[in-house]
């Protein structure tokens, strides 16, 4: 099945039917993973699409987890608490992530400060929802000219989907 096939049948909001990040995904995602890690992952949709898509992939989820309990998916290794708390983005930084997706809170700083935590040479990490730094709601006070998009896009080759879902990935 493709990504987009997976995203349909589990009902992740990245498929074609909704965000349309499987098209985005397929193009960029590294061909055999080995750790993902995906923050936020509210009802476990996404964590089942990815893995069945890369079966041989060791798949942890990091989320608050108060509106819903750790979904039952057996073989994923599952995180609690927020993104930007220094504690578990140490102990993440440890886990040498080959993929990294934040589909998390959404706010501009957080996603600042977890991509800084948690990104290393070699790994490909994604960060959905860009379009939402358009918001004042999730700048939170943060002058847009510096928000996540706007930062990558000024200083690294960060690949963008229309400013919703940003890419970046630097070789060892």
């Amino acid at each position: 099945m493709t990504l987009d096939e997976l995203a349909i049948k589990y009902g992740t909001d990245k498929s074609s039917l909704d965000h349309n990040y499987t098209k985005f995904y397929e193009k960029y995602l590294p061909k055999n993973p080995k750790k993902i890690l995906e923050i936020g992952v509210l009802t476990g949709a996404s964590i089942r699409m990815w893995k069945e898509y890369f079966p041989e992939a060791e798949i942890h989820g990091l989320d608050l987890f108060e509106e819903h309990s750790e979904p039952d998916i057996e073989g994923v290794k599952w995180w609690k608490g927020s993104q930007t708390d220094p504690n578990i983005l140490h102990l993440l930084r440890k886990e040498n992530f080959d993929l990294i997706i934040d589909d998390g809170s959404h706010v501009s700083i957080h996603q600042l400060v977890t991509f800084f935590s948690l990104y290393q040479a070699g790994c490909y990490y994604f960060v959905e929802d860009m379009h939402c730094n358009n918001e004042e709601f999730y700048r939170q006070g943060l002058p847009e000219c510096l928000t996540i998009n706007n930062i990558f896009n000024k200083y690294w080759n960060f690949d963008c989907n229309t400013m919703k879902l940003g890419y970046y990935h630097l070789s060892k």
